[in-house]
């Protein structure tokens, strides 16, 4: 027969077992911020009108998009900290000229990559350059 401390750390084990998987359940669940989530949606749009390129993969369908292809959340505040949209407009809609404001709801993103979508330049908003002062941006 187990002794009664063989069933309590059996028991305390079995507790922090189930912990973590309802831990890890809840936040898959939680997924991102909903203003972050409609922000991505809408430069998707922009971006790729006809979804033909692979952000098409963005689905509005209440699902997390930390999880979504080229985005990467802060696992504490659930925030977007990089987006990777490289590739992601199609060469047939021409130059890009980026509507910075587009951004906005991204608090806490550090980089930003642009590359490879035809991006000739910028419409600057005033709360860019103060939101954005650690921002890596890659455009090449």
């Amino acid at each position: 027969m187990l002794s009664k401390m063989m069933m309590k750390r059996m028991g305390a084990w079995m507790l922090l077992a189930l912990l973590t998987l309802v831990g890890e359940w809840s936040f898959s669940c939680y997924g991102c911020l909903e203003e972050e989530r409609i922000g991505l949606l809408e430069i998707q749009s922009l971006i790729d009108p006809d979804r033909v390129s692979w952000i098409d993969h963005w689905v509005d369908n209440n699902s997390n998009c930390c999880e979504w292809d080229g985005i990467e959340c802060d696992n504490t505040t659930r925030r977007v900290i990089q987006l990777s949209l490289w590739g992601a407009r199609d060469f047939r809609f021409g130059d890009w000229v980026l509507n910075a404001s587009s951004f906005q709801p991204f608090k806490e993103l550090q980089s930003l990559d642009l590359g490879g979508n035809g991006l000739v330049g910028c419409l600057e908003n005033e709360g860019w350059c103060s939101m954005f002062v650690h921002l890596i941006i890659i455009i090449k």
